[in-house]
């Protein structure tokens, strides 16, 4: 066979095994699949990897493909393999774990559904994991069914050494002390049996061991069960620091809280009070008779003094109630309280951690937060570049003293920010609360997106292949918003000015101060106060206060439309008229089937249209003025991912909220797909009937709102 003829025969190979994995279909789509596509730039020597449009071209990618491929039947077996192919920078290192409870026909069965998506979810990175759960269960946190990484080495690095994450049942125990004493012993008793290799009683998985402990022998659950693995190429001395770091970090985290589990790259941590894992493997239970008659004891002693205690403090209780009530109604009466945000805040900020700096080191890192060091500012202050004295370049957020909108904004961000860890969302170093109220963020020196945007100058440095990348990223960070994190985010202020860009342009998502956290199955929220930037706001947002994923949508697609014509949204397009906005302009356009037209002229004739055309339907389908219309963000990646649908699969956006031009007003508000054309003539999307819908221009005027 010529050499041709065996490049070809590696594309067909190649070809049918990412249709295999392509082919995969869960049978539900999990919320709490977690996965982390840790940045390129990994410290493992690699050369830099493609954009994501194409970085499945590279003998590297293709070689993790062919590996995720044959994981399945390799690991299903035993419950484990660890497999690599290629030579050096193009090596590849693939491992998966099922947890030890698994059957071989579930385990290759959860390993091919990881395998598709970590594909889908981390195809730019050099290193990767997924931690798969098939969304049959309802309780958070879900169970970890599988683990899939992949890697150009089987060396754990000290960025995989040290990452864990934590997810904590919403419940707390009433007497936590008793309830995390009971949990150290359980744990320290399945980590020696982890260790030695001696499993559970009737297992013989290797490295993996469950057990129960009693913790209340008055409770209605007072039994608590834990899980404990680790992954079978570590030694016991590295599967030993793992679980003893993942037990600390639980209790760090979420101490009293009535379950939880901590996800590692080499080792897996969970624990509740129901049984969540086969029985039938479990060791003997670890029985606590002296804490038991410790608490019957307490209990007893309580009684007594609530005996006395409690006549004598109804009266009190009653006298400052009504003292707490009138001073409360005074109060209120001089301020309008602040926007009604979720108790998961009240919940989980005693928990939230961050390194605590000490203003004197930031005072030096800042310049004590003079003029030349200021980067920007907004409603809550100021923001100034740092330098510590190891030479980390950081970002301090300074609440200003007369900060309209202060605390509670501050607390919602902190929270926030540290439960949330992904490449494309800014990340908090620390905090410094004592004196003065500070955040510390990781400095990104291409400062934000809008600085390019409204700078014709900066705007030529954004070729189509940067243009594409941040979309990309952007949508990237939101799927982990909105789908794949421990909960689920709506930012509420999604702007060119809050995406930031790192020192290779890469995009992160910025400023959790009014985002809204969702829990369970809440996908939608009204608030009495809408707070946002005008052109950027959804319409049911802005007029009525719904607040739901589709309100990110459409800032999305808003940014989008920008990034393609190089013009701001609220900015005319032209200098004959002052009303038409980006949406206007490009609805116009594409109803006339001439988008070429609205592409940036920066760019001159240096893109891929088919590439182009896609960004411009996309950001229209995410600006239509029915929510339900507009796509999710996991369908938005995967139409970046996969510009050829659009020609097949797609139904024809429909009109765009607040478009206020009145041109080609006696079309359909809803056309067929135009016949769009290239410069060169090529048809780049084919005409498409769709249903139509009559929608009338829109006059209501905004007044009540808080841009920032």
């Amino acid at each position: 066979m010529t050499p041709s003829g065996h490049s070809h025969g590696r594309g067909l190979l190649l070809l049918a095994m990412v249709t295999s994995l392509a082919t995969v279909v869960t049978s539900q789509n999990s919320s709490w699949t977690w996965a982390d596509c840790q940045p390129s730039s990994a410290p493992s020597p690699a050369p830099s990897p493609p954009p994501p449009s194409s970085s499945t071209n590279n003998t590297f990618w293709s070689n993790v493909v062919a590996l995720l491929y044959a994981l399945p039947a390799a690991a299903a077996p035993t419950g484990f393999a660890s497999l690599s192919r290629g030579n050096g920078t193009d090596r590849a290192v693939v491992r998966g774990l099922c947890r030890g409870d698994t059957t071989p026909a579930n385990c290759a069965t959860y390993l091919r559904n990881a395998a598709l998506g970590i594909r889908m979810r981390c195809n730019s990175s050099r290193r990767a994991g997924i931690w798969y759960d098939d969304g049959s269960t309802k309780t958070y946190p879900a169970p970890m069914f599988c683990f899939v990484s992949y890697a150009d080495t089987n060396a754990s690095t000290g960025y995989e050494d040290t990452y864990r994450q934590e997810l904590q049942n919403g419940d707390v125990v009433p007497d936590k002390d008793a309830f995390e004493g009971a949990y150290n012993r359980l744990m320290s008793y399945l980590a020696v049996r982890v260790v030695n290799g001696s499993g559970s009683s009737s297992s013989p998985v290797q490295m993996f061991a469950t057990g129960s402990a009693e913790y209340d022998p008055e409770a209605s659950n007072r039994t608590m069960h834990g899980l404990l693995q680790c992954m079978r190429d570590r030694t016991p001395a590295e599967c030993n620091k793992c679980l003893q770091d993942s037990v600390r970090a639980l209790t760090t985290c979420c101490y009293g809280h009535r379950g939880g589990a901590v996800l590692s790259y080499n080792c897996y941590l969970r624990m509740e009070v129901y049984p969540f894992y086969n029985l039938s493997l479990d060791g003997p239970p670890l029985l606590l008779p002296a804490i038991a008659g410790e608490r019957r004891g307490k209990k007893l002693a309580a009684g007594v003094i609530l005996a006395v205690v409690i006549p004598v403090g109804t009266v009190l209780a009653a006298l400052v109630i009504t003292g707490v009530f009138l001073y409360k109604r005074k109060v209120n009466r001089k301020k309008t309280p602040p926007d009604n945000y979720s108790s998961i805040y009240e919940d989980d900020f005693g928990c939230i951690e961050p390194e605590q700096l000490n203003l004197a080191v930031l005072r030096a890192a800042t310049n004590n937060f003079s003029e030349q060091n200021k980067l920007g500012e907004g409603g809550f202050g100021e923001v100034f570049k740092g330098t510590l004295h190891d030479g980390e370049d950081i970002a301090v957020k300074r609440l200003s003293h007369n900060s309209s909108q202060g605390f509670q904004e501050l607390k919602n961000e902190l929270v926030l920010a540290a439960k949330l860890k992904h490449r494309n969302l800014v990340q908090l170093i620390g905090v410094s609360l004592k004196e003065e109220k500070l955040v510390i963020y990781e400095y990104m020196p291409n400062r934000s997106l809008d600085t390019f945007l409204s700078d014709p100058v900066r705007r030529q440095q954004l070729d189509w292949n940067r243009r594409f990348a941040i979309i990309y990223g952007i949508a990237r960070g939101l799927l982990y918003l909105h789908e794949e994190s421990c909960l689920k985010v709506i930012h509420r202020d999604l702007k060119p000015s809050n995406v930031l860009l790192d020192a290779d342009m890469n995009p992160k998502i910025s400023d959790f101060g009014i985002a809204r956290a969702f829990a369970g199955d809440q996908s939608r929220d009204i608030t009495r106060r809408p707070v946002g930037t005008l052109g950027y706001m959804s319409p049911e947002y802005a007029y009525w206060g719904h607040v739901s994923t589709k309100s990110d949508i459409f800032s999305f697609g808003v940014i989008v439309l920008e990034m393609v014509t190089g013009q701001r949204n609220n900015s005319a397009c032209n200098e004959t008229s002052d009303s038409v906005s980006v949406l206007s302009h490009v609805w116009d356009k594409w109803r006339a089937g001439s988008m070429v037209d609205v592409v940036d002229p920066s760019l001159g004739s240096h893109y891929p249209e088919s590439e182009v055309m896609n960004c411009i339907e996309i950001g229209l389908l995410c600006v239509q003025e029915n929510p339900a219309d507009r796509p999710d963000a996991s369908a938005v990646v995967l139409m970046l991912d996969s510009p050829s649908s659009m020609n097949n699969d797609r139904r024809a956006p429909s009109r765009p909220a607040f478009v206020f031009s009145s041109g080609l007003t006696d079309e359909s508000d809803r056309p067929s797909r135009p016949a769009a054309r290239g410069s060169d003539g090529v048809l780049l999307i084919r005409d498409k009937q769709s249903l139509t819908s009559t929608v009338s221009e829109n006059e209501v005027s905004i007044s009540e709102l808080l841009p920032r």
